[in-house]
C-alpha cells in the first residue's frame, strides 16, 4: 500500500536524482497536458536489468535528472487532457513506454519513458529530437501518478475482472508479440524461441503459442528453466538445450522440430556469443526468417553464399506496432493467450529497491510488479 500524501495535490514518487541517488520524493501533481493524461497508478513492472540502468552500466540515454523511472503500468485514468478523445476518468489503462512522434517525418524521433531515447545503434546515435521529445515526457510509472501522453494508453476495460498485477503481465508479452509479428509468424508454423529461459524469451514462447504455432522450440542454455516451460505450457513447446557447438546446436533443433523450421526469434540478452544464434537460423528451411531482438557483445558473422542459396530473412525488430497492447488485449479476452502462466512477485510501493533487487533474479515466466493499491 502505497503511502498516504499529506497534500492531496502532492503525490509519491521515486526519482533518480544521480548514480547513487534514488530516493522517495513528494512530487507536485500536474494538470495534464492537452495530449496528456494522469493515471493512477495501480501496478508497475521492473525490468530485471532496472538496477543496472539506474547504475549506469549499461550505458542508456536516461532522461533529463531528476525523473521517475519506470516502463510499463496498469492504472486508472484520472484526469484527461482536452485532446484526449478515447479516454475517460475511471477507466483502466496499459502504458505502454514506446512513444514514437506523430509527425510525418522519414525518421521520427521515438524514446522508452522512463527509461531511455533510442538512436541508429539501440542507445547510441540519438538524434536531438529524441532528446527534446524525452524532456517532454521524462517521467515513467514508479509514482502513485503519471504524466503521460494519451497515445501511449491501452484501455483494458474488457480485462475488468482481473487483478491489475495479473493484467499487467501484457507488458511482459508485448515485446516478443512485436517481434512475432514483424517475424510474420503465421498458424500453423513452426518456431524457435531462442533465449527461451531468459524474462523476455519465455514470453516468447507463450505468445507463439496464442498465436498458432504448431510447435515452439524453447531453446537455450537453462535445461531446468526450459523444462519447467514445457511443463507448463503443454506438448507444443519442446525444450532444447542449446551450447554444445555450432554443429551440434542446429542438429538439436532439427532433431526436436523433426524437420526444419519456419521463423526463429532471437531474445538473447546481453550475449559474450552469437554461436546459438547461428544455429537457430541454420535449422530454419529455405525462406525461413531470423527475428532479432535481443542483444550481443558481438557480431553475427552471416556468410554472402549461405543467405542467398537458403533465401534467408534477417529482420532486426525493436519493440512492437502502436497496436500491439491492444491486439494482446483481445487475445486475452477470446481465451486464447492465458495470463495466468506468469509468475507474479509482489511488492509494495515503499520497497521498491528490494523489488529492482530481486527482479535481477528473474527466470522464465517470472515477473516483478511494485503495487501501489490493494
Amino acid at each position: 500500500m502505497a503511502r498516504e500524501t499529506q497534500n492531496p495535490s502532492h503525490h509519491q514518487a521515486w526519482r533518480w536524482h544521480a548514480k547513487g541517488d534514488f530516493r522517495l520524493d513528494e512530487v507536485e501533481t500536474p494538470q495534464p497536458a492537452a495530449a496528456g493524461v494522469i493515471v493512477r497508478v495501480e501496478a508497475a513492472m521492473v525490468l530485471s536489468y532496472m538496477g543496472k540502468v539506474l547504475d549506469g552500466s549499461l550505458g542508456y540515454a536516461l532522461p533529463p535528472a531528476p525523473f521517475v523511472p519506470g516502463t510499463n503500468a496498469v492504472g486508472i485514468v484520472e484526469q484527461a487532457g482536452s485532446s484526449v478523445l478515447h479516454l475517460r476518468k475511471g477507466e483502466r489503462v496499459f502504458l505502454s513506454p514506446h512513444l514514437v512522434a506523430d509527425e510525418r517525418a522519414a525518421d521520427p524521433a521515438q524514446i522508452l519513458i522512463g527509461l531511455t531515447a533510442t538512436g541508429t545503434s539501440r542507445f547510441d546515435g540519438v538524434q536531438s529530437a529524441s532528446t527534446t521529445l524525452q524532456s517532454l515526457w521524462r517521467d515513467g510509472v514508479f509514482t502513485e501518478m503519471a504524466h503521460w501522453p494519451a497515445a501511449t494508453l491501452t484501455s483494458l476495460a474488457g480485462l475488468s475482472d482481473l487483478p491489475p498485477e495479473r493484467a499487467l503481465g501484457i507488458a511482459k508479452l508485448v515485446v516478443p508479440y512485436g517481434g512475432l509479428l514483424r517475424g510474420r509468424l503465421q498458424p500453423g508454423e513452426t518456431l524457435i524461441v531462442n533465449g527461451a529461459s531468459g524474462y523476455f524469451g519465455a514470453a516468447g514462447v507463450v505468445v507463439g503459442l496464442a498465436m498458432g504455432a504448431s510447435r515452439v522450440l524453447a531453446a537455450g542454455r537453462d535445461q531446468a528453466v526450459l523444462e519447467r516451460l514445457a511443463g507448463r505450457l503443454g506438448p507444443r513447446v519442446v525444450p532444447v538445450v542449446l551450447g554444445g557447438g555450432p554443429q551440434a546446436d542446429v542438429e538439436a533443433l532439427l532433431a526436436a522440430a523433426g524437420g526444419r523450421l519456419d521463423l526463429a526469434l532471437d531474445l538473447l540478452g546481453q550475449a559474450t556469443s552469437t554461436d546459438t544464434t547461428l544455429a537457430a537460423l541454420r535449422a530454419l528451411r529455405r525462406g525461413g526468417r531470423l527475428v532479432l531482438m535481443g542483444s550481443a557483445r558481438v557480431p553475427v558473422p552471416l556468410a554472402f553464399g549461405e543467405m542467398l542459396s537458403n533465401d534467408w530473412e534477417v529482420i532486426g525488430a525493436f519493440m512492437y506496432p502502436k497496436d500491439a497492447p491492444a491486439r494482446l488485449v483481445r487475445l486475452v479476452e477470446a481465451k486464447l493467450l492465458d495470463l495466468g502462466a506468469i509468475d507474479i512477485k509482489r511488492y509494495a510501493f515503499a520497497d521498491l529497491p528490494k523489488a529492482i533487487e530481486g527482479a535481477a533474479a528473474m527466470r522464465g515466466l517470472d515477473m516483478t510488479a511494485v503495487v501501489t493499491s490493494g
